[in-house]
């Protein structure tokens, strides 16, 4: 028993000394805080520094290996007018046996189909699907003109003066076309283009059958009727030829597709963003083949001269190589001086900026200031003729071409230049946190160069693939710009800024 009562009251000694260091602490804590504040031994400033601009043109961009292809005609009175057509190769179809049109063979219809982007709404009343078209700019009631030629220049799959690197076509380059069209009409997107009627036909042209064609999900999609008689001298009429031997020997034989936008009498048409991964070339055929042959899965033939008549179609979808033509007229742009900025995507215009270009940055890093905010705010020009911000904008290091610090630790939600919208809904502002790169310039010992900002479009192969992926990349196929308030003074508590809070140790 009397070990049992020294051994409680050692154990009772040591939680009391537990509790009286534990009590201590937190009152030396307490009192830390309260030096620190009542004695002011640290002050919380502001300092607003000037920006500098310089609007720089971009005069092309890669366009190969995007998500994205734009299609279209728009003029804007603030940014000028965009034309944007498409290049592409073609594959060759995928099938069991060799490419052959068989006996008695007809071209029933071909048919350029490239989906759109779309949004399910509620059906019609009638019940049937209703869709919206994502991804759109301008007027979509006005139509601009829309060919679709044979391409005459060879996409060469790797860079011809450096086979080890993959081939790049920008937005610049000049493409050569055929002469006669295969297409050429009046074009305005459709969101109920979701079905193509084919007549299927017997070698002495008489219409057998027709076929209703669409999309598994009934969404609409662009579909522009080919010419029959081109497509037969070029796809038919050598089918068993070299050219069709493989896929080399028809990329030489037949170089793509040039698929044309050009305005008609108002430019003021409209812009769509697409992505061809599905787009394709569908040769619809009928022909004869014996009684005892098999009938494919689009078989329902009918008896024909030579036995049944066979219903087919070979599928040549959009091959790897594919590029944007981009042609920018900026004679009716209002964009002059600098008061006002202009940032557009697409091989548009971009901001060049400078920060503490007044200040004698060794004196600032000399403070030794602790960085507690630093944000960069731009104010739209509500008051700007354009309609089309983009919801977001990149701030990265010009000279570098690198995105800066708080963008590969906070992340992109946290870094900023997400468009802010005031009550009633209009574009207000964007706003950059920037305070990992200020207050690492700042705390620096040595004396840095200061590098320029840049500010342009943002577009989502700007994110970063992992933390060491700070290289900014080319991509740019958003064509939405904004049009911004400048460092002008005449722009009042809206001019370009940047603003950094920060605390001081009092002496």
């Amino acid at each position: 028993m009397t070990t049992k009562v020294v051994n409680a009251i050692k154990y009772f000694g040591l939680l009391f000394l537990v509790f009286f260091m534990v009590i201590s602490c937190e009152q030396n804590i307490e009192s830390i805080g309260v030096n620190l504040v009542d004695n002011n031994n640290f002050s919380t400033n502001a300092l607003t520094s000037e920006v500098f601009t310089t609007p720089q043109n971009i005069n092309r961009v890669p366009t190969t290996g995007i998500p994205q292809y734009l299609l279209g005609v728009y003029s804007d009175p603030e940014f000028g007018k965009l034309k944007a057509s498409i290049v592409s190769q073609l594959s060759l179809p995928v099938i069991d046996i060799e490419y052959n049109y068989g006996t008695n063979s007809s071209i029933d219809s071909v048919i350029l189909n490239i989906p759109y982007q779309v949004t399910r709404e509620e059906n019609y009343a009638d019940g049937k699907p209703k869709f919206s078209i994502d991804s759109i700019i301008g007027d979509t009631d006005v139509e601009f003109q829309l060919s679709v030629y044979e391409l005459k220049t060879f996409l060469n799959t790797l860079d011809p003066e450096d086979p080890s690197k993959n081939a790049v076509y920008y937005s610049d380059k000049v493409f050569q076309k055929g002469t006669t069209p295969f297409y050429s009409a009046n074009f305005k997107v459709n969101p109920d283009d979701t079905i193509s009627i084919i007549k299927r036909y017997l070698a002495d042209g008489t219409v057998f059958d027709k076929d209703t064609i669409k999309q598994t999900d009934l969404s609409p999609s662009i579909k522009i009727p080919l010419n029959e008689s081109m497509i037969q001298q070029i796809f038919v009429d050598n089918a068993s030829g070299i050219e069709f031997s493989s896929l080399d020997e028809f990329h030489h034989y037949f170089r793509g597709l040039y698929i044309e936008a050009e305005e008609l009498l108002n430019d003021k048409s409209h812009l769509i963003s697409l992505n061809m991964a599905n787009a394709k070339i569908t040769i619809y055929f009928s022909n004869d083949e014996d009684e005892g042959a098999d009938i494919d899965l689009n078989g329902n033939g009918v008896n024909g001269e030579q036995g049944v008549r066979i219903k087919k179609e070979f599928i040549f979808v959009f091959g790897a190589i594919k590029s944007n033509i981009l042609e920018r007229d900026y004679t009716n742009s209002r964009q002059s001086g600098n008061d006002r900025l202009y940032v557009q995507g697409a091989a548009g215009t971009m901001e060049i900026l400078e920060l503490f270009k007044n200040e004698n940055i060794n004196e600032l890093q000399s403070n030794n200031w602790l960085i507690t905010d630093a944000n960069l705010t731009f104010y739209v020009d509500q008051n700007a003729s354009s309609n089309i911000a983009p919801e977001q904008l990149l701030l990265y290091n010009y000279d570098k071409k690198e995105h800066i610090r708080d963008m590969m630790s906070e992340g992109l939600a946290a870094f900023g230049g997400r468009l802010e919208r005031d009550e009633d809904g209009n574009p207000y502002k964007y706003v950059f946190k920037i305070t990992d790169y200020v207050s690492e310039l700042l705390k620096s010992e040595e004396p840095l160069d200061l590098v320029k900002l840049g500010l342009r479009v943002y577009n989502s192969t700007d994110l970063p693939a992992s933390i060491i992926d700070n290289k900014i990349k080319d991509f740019n196929w958003n064509p939405k710009g904004v049009v911004l308030f400048g460092a002008n003074e005449s722009a009042g508590d809206k001019k370009v800024k940047l603003e950094i809070s920060y605390s001081q140790i009092n002496n």
